[in-house]
This record gives structure tokens, sequence and C-alpha cells, in this order.
């Protein structure tokens, strides 16, 4: 399975200490780690997928997954949690994606697995134009991941912190 560090304009710099963070939650699950996005790294030890949008991350990530989910993780989560990521994956069945949702409702879906039939859907938005990863939403199958569940593994506000 592919593990995608999405890192996006907008972002800042990577943080060393969030990005290995990251890893660290990923390693259990991902044979491989991407970095994707625009966001300034110095650290080479990443393949690099150079995309503009979170929307084009995800796309690229995709492409590159070929055939199984991938897990997507904001280069900016501060707290990214293995244990959730291992939970989205048994809740994962035939949902599209599979994200979990803040207190207020809000999915979270930079810290979300995808399903590469989403890749046309996808292709689809960005040829109309469309740049918001939201803009997804209606056109997948959506497990969500409800705010009482990522509550077993930590604080939702503390685990789907970003900025």
């Amino acid at each position: 399975m592919l593990g995608a560090i999405v890192a996006t304009r907008g972002m800042g710099a990577l943080l060393p200490e969030r990005v290995r963070a990251i890893e660290h939650a990923l390693a259990p699950h991902a044979d491989r780690v991407v970095l994707v996005g625009t966001a300034p790294d110095e650290s080479t030890r990443f393949e690099r997928l150079p995309t503009a949008t979170e929307l084009d991350a995800v796309a690229e990530t995709l492409h590159e997954a070929a055939a199984d989910h991938a897990i997507v993780v904001a280069a900016d989560a501060h707290h990214p949690s293995s244990e959730l990521i291992r939970y989205m994956l048994q809740v994962r069945g035939s949902f599209d994606v599979v994200a979990p949702e803040r207190r207020d409702g809000a999915l979270e879906l930079l810290l979300a697995l995808y399903h590469p039939r989403c890749l046309h859907r996808i292709e689809g938005l960005i040829a109309a134009g469309e740049s918001e990863l939201s803009a997804l939403k209606p056109l997948a199958t959506i497990r969500r991941v409800a705010a009482e569940e990522v509550a077993k593994f930590g604080d939702p506000a503390e685990l789907l912190a970003r900025g």
C-alpha cells in the first residue's frame, strides 16, 4: 500500500518532526511513502511527486498506488495516529474514501484512504477546472469515521489538528 504525505501550497515549509511523526504513523501500513505536492523540503529521502493542489495530489497518489488503496496524510498534520489509520483500513470495505470526522461533522480529507476507482472522477473534476478536494464528496461513496469512533484513539481535535 502506498502512503502519501501531501504538502501543497499554503502549508509552508515541512517541519522535520511532523514528517517523522507522519512516517511513524504510516510505517506499519505502507510499503512505500512518497511526498506529494509543492511545499519546500530540504530532505531528499522521499520520492517527490510535484502537484499544485490537494485534488491534484490525491490524483497523483492514486496513479502511483495502482490497484490498492492509498493512505493520504497532510504534511501539516499535528498528531497522525497509526492506530486510527489501522482502524480506517479495517472498516474500508468497498468504500471509495474512508475519512475521519471532526466533532462538527466536517471530514478530514487529508487523513484518509482513497481507492483507485476515484481516480477517473478526480481527473474529471480537474479537467473541469476544479481544485478543491471537497468537490469529490458528492461523487464518491464515503465511509465517515464518526468523531466518536476517532475518540477511541485519542481526542479528535488533537488527532485531526492541522496547520
